[in-house]
């Protein structure tokens, strides 16, 4: 199967990164949520995307100035607020457990959200995206750390960073994926995430060439699209670190 991941949970009808679009998107038959964590004045991990933090919830100062109380007074018309990396654990636990895609912006909050999943028995269940020195500080201090590495160009990752961060998945940026770029990728062990991808018909496109998982902020449609037999690929577990015996998806070189 292919991987239905919210972006940001179901911002279709709640704010990006806060507790009800987790839970509805959970709803929805989402397999992950993708969030951005971010870290406070005073070293709390919380959800929000730091380009938002002005435009969606009036905050006038980086979220690293903000102390998690300054942070916590802000709330929309409808309640709706910032939530911590624990409150977001909490509700992906439960009834069944939903693993995080974390978008992270340094090796400090990569660092800082390890240590946050592992007080609560979460770290199978993270996996880390955003700048490769981040990536690199959690797999050295957690080898096996799940991570997903960003594929910006029309071209495979070198192989030196790739077998020194052993990735689950390669990200890429729709425009980006083509069928060799998968294929190679299988090869060499590493599931394929495409993103962002909003039109049914663009979905149904990618799960056919093989990738292993798309995010999108549609995901009621692609959540059905999965669950109709639309998914091709067999994805890497979170779980489970990447090896040479993995079992490759049928797409697999």
């Amino acid at each position: 199967m292919t991987l239905a991941i919210a972006l940001r949970g179901d911002t279709s009808r709640f704010r990006e990164n806060t507790i009800p679009a987790l839970r509805s998107a959970i709803d929805k038959g989402a397999d992950a949520i993708a969030v951005d964590l971010r870290l406070t004045a005073d070293d709390h991990v919380v959800l929000i995307r730091e380009e938002a933090a002005e435009h969606t919830w009036g905050l006038h100062r980086p979220v690293r100035e903000l102390t998690l109380a300054e942070i916590a007074a802000v709330t929309s018309e409808g309640g709706q607020r910032i939530p911590t990396l624990m409150e977001a654990l909490a509700e992906t636990a439960r009834p069944r457990v939903v693993p995080l895609l974390a978008d992270v912006a340094s090796a400090e909050a990569a660092l800082a959200a390890d240590a946050v999943a592992a007080e609560h028995s979460f770290t199978e269940h993270m996996l880390y995206s955003g700048p490769v020195e981040a990536l690199q500080a959690v797999v050295a201090r957690r080898p096996g750390a799940g991570v997903v590495l960003p594929g910006e160009q029309e071209e495979a990752p070198p192989g030196e960073l790739r077998r020194g961060l052993r990735p689950r998945f390669l990200g890429y940026r729709a425009d980006l994926l083509t069928r060799d770029l998968i294929a190679e990728a299988h090869r060499n062990g590493c599931g394929v995430g495409a993103w962002t991808v909003n039109d049914f018909a663009e979905m149904a496109r990618f799960i056919g060439m093989g990738v292993d998982a798309v995010v999108t902020e549609e995901i009621a449609e692609l959540a059905k699209l999965t669950a109709e037999g639309g998914g091709q690929a067999d994805p890497p577990p979170v779980g489970v670190p990447v090896g040479a015996d993995r079992p490759r998806g049928r797409h697999s070189g």
